[in-house]
């Protein structure tokens, strides 16, 4: 930001420079001030251009930056902290974008016993024990291809945290060795 500064400055007194110049040409009819007028007219232009450019493309690179997609690792990181140990593999994701479009995360991972249990204590987390004979619990049609958390096993244990009033939530379907999880994440 300091340097845009610096040359919309720089551009300016250039552009005063230009009208003192053309102003005394004309007031002392001398054509070279003139002519040399002219040419600070063309860099003060060049200047404004070159300040704009570069104004523009900062601002690309930060908007670029914070509209980037997250990693998986980040989601994880997000949703749950650091892990303790380096058990956890993130097999598949969808990151929430833009709420109420996208109105949840998505994360399928491995992991161990001692991450699971971690994670569940970062809240107070509701559990059944469900089988999975005839259960649908597909994702949206983007992720529709690995979210299956009925391809954990023939039962599973389905862990529920209710945020808020206002419809946040999160799932966690682990198979029953605690070895891959599904999590359902929604923000709305």
């Amino acid at each position: 930001m300091k340097e845009i500064i610096q040359l919309t400055l720089i551009s300016g007194l250039t552009f005063l420079i230009f009208l003192v110049m053309l102003i005394l040409g004309f007031a002392q009819k001398n054509k070279p001030l003139k002519l040399i007028s002219v040419f600070v007219f063309l860099a003060f232009i060049g200047l404004s251009c070159f300040t704009v450019i570069k104004f523009l493309t900062k601002s690309y690179n930060k908007v670029t930056g914070l509209v980037k997609p997250r990693t998986g690792e980040e989601i994880y990181k997000a949703l749950f902290g650091n892990t303790k140990t380096d058990c956890v593999k993130i097999l598949n994701y969808q990151d929430q974008v833009v709420p109420k479009i996208d109105y949840a995360i998505w994360l399928h991972f491995e992991t161990c016993p001692s991450e699971l249990n971690r994670i569940l204590s970062l809240h107070e987390y509701k559990s059944k024990k469900v089988s999975t004979k005839g259960w649908i619990t597909d994702g949206p049609s983007v992720n529709e291809k690995w979210f299956k958390p009925k391809n954990l096993g023939d039962s599973i244990i389905v862990f529920e945290f209710k945020k808020d009033e206002y419809g946040n939530w999160q799932w966690i379907y682990s198979s029953m060795d605690s070895g891959r999880v599904f999590v359902e994440d929604v923000a709305d």
